[in-house]
């Protein structure tokens, strides 16, 4: 099996693009799984894929990277350059950021990470409660 490069991320994110211009990273795993792509690597979870982005950062940016939030359970997705309007209209939508490499690491495009949307907390009614013993 390949393990995943630069080159197919690009590729994944291309062919995948034609459908949204924000390509999900479910989507290009799906993509990785689909096309006999290794994007776990020998390392950590998807280890592979993060060497691949940052090497695809550091050479030719061909791709722009969006992020939900500051953890790492954030969701995460990428857009072909040309795609760049488009692909910004989405991640607003969803309230995602643009993240760019800045040579060592990956910074907030305009400083501030995005505040993750938390889920209301539903308060239960006494009919709603378990019941005590």
């Amino acid at each position: 099996m390949r393990v995943i490069t630069p080159d197919l991320l690009v590729a994944a994110v291309t062919e995948l693009s034609r459908g949204s211009k924000l390509v999900r990273l479910k989507d290009v795993q799906a993509w990785c799984e689909w096309n006999g792509v290794d994007a776990q690597g020998d390392g950590l979870r998807n280890q592979a894929l993060w060497e691949a982005e940052r090497a695809e950062a550091q050479g030719q940016r061909r791709l722009l990277k969006f992020k939900s939030g500051e953890c790492k359970q954030s969701r995460l997705g990428w857009a072909l350059i040309p795609h760049g309007t488009k692909a910004r209209e989405l991640a607003t939508d969803l309230r995602w950021c643009e993240q760019a490499w800045n040579g060592m690491d990956w910074e907030w495009v305009g400083g501030v990470a995005p505040v993750p949307e938390r889920r209301p907390n539903r308060t239960r009614t006494e009919e709603q409660a378990p019941a005590s013993p």
